[in-house]
């Protein structure tokens, strides 16, 4: 392989690398965020759940006030019963005070449902309660944790950017602002290595002419993918 290809490969190395620790330090604050949305969710779903606690409340003071309602009616029925002047009379308090006691069932069997309903929301709301707390611990222990890998990434990050921009100087000048269009459009992926006679990004083979041009150490651009090639199978070999 001609001297160049192995600092070639050097250059695709670097590349790949400052890919990934990229990638790492663009996945801290996605992941932080995600924890964020996960807690305002939770928060919203507290917030409706409080609201539903407080309506269920209210409607279940509403029935046990109507209940207490029926009932004082029922005793006041009651009362008339006991001094009905007639039997006509009669049998239209009988009639109502049944009529009342099984509205009173209903409205008891409601009561009871309400009241069961507001227990279900409170059990919900504590678990929910819970849930955000979790949330939150886990959204600052990552945070955290994220924050100390990112002084590393970062300072990895120069480093390696140091290194691929003295790299570059073994591009050709004449193709070298093609060469950073390329690394601008597909970062690492701007190179790709040629392993018998193909181009290993878009595995077309290379014309004779190609290969004659790459093993001679001239520049040489894939004529299907567009991609910078450099030789690789004499240093594998030797």
């Amino acid at each position: 392989m001609p001297p160049a290809g192995t600092e070639f490969l050097r250059l695709h190395q670097s590349l790949q690398e400052l890919k990934k620790v990229q990638d790492q330090l663009a996945r801290g604050p996605r992941q932080i965020q995600v924890r964020k949305k996960r807690i305002e969710t939770s928060q919203l779903e507290l917030a409706e759940q409080e609201e539903a606690l407080k309506f269920t409340r209210a409607e279940a003071d509403k029935k046990n006030l109507d209940l207490k309602s029926k009932e004082a009616n029922i005793l006041e029925l009651q009362r008339k019963l006991n001094g009905a002047a007639s039997n006509r009379e009669y049998q239209i308090i009988s009639g109502q005070i049944e009529a009342d006691t099984a509205a009173k069932a209903v409205l008891e069997d409601e009561a009871i449902e309400y009241l069961d309903r507001v227990d279900v929301l409170q059990k919900q709301i504590e678990e929910c309660k819970s849930r955000i707390d979790e949330a939150i611990t886990d959204a600052e222990l990552f945070a955290t944790s994220f924050e100390e890998k990112a002084e590393g990434l970062r300072a990895k990050e120069a480093t390696l950017k140091t290194q691929i921009t003295e790299s570059r100087s073994i591009i050709p000048k004449e193709v070298r602002e093609q060469f950073q269009r390329l690394v601008e459009a597909y970062g690492p992926d701007a190179m790709a290595e040629s392993s018998g006679g193909v181009c290993n990004n878009c595995y077309v083979s290379l014309t004779p002419q190609a290969k004659v041009m790459l093993n001679s150490g001239r520049t040489l651009f894939c004529g299907s993918c567009g991609r910078f090639l450099y030789q690789v199978d004499q240093f594998i070999e030797g």
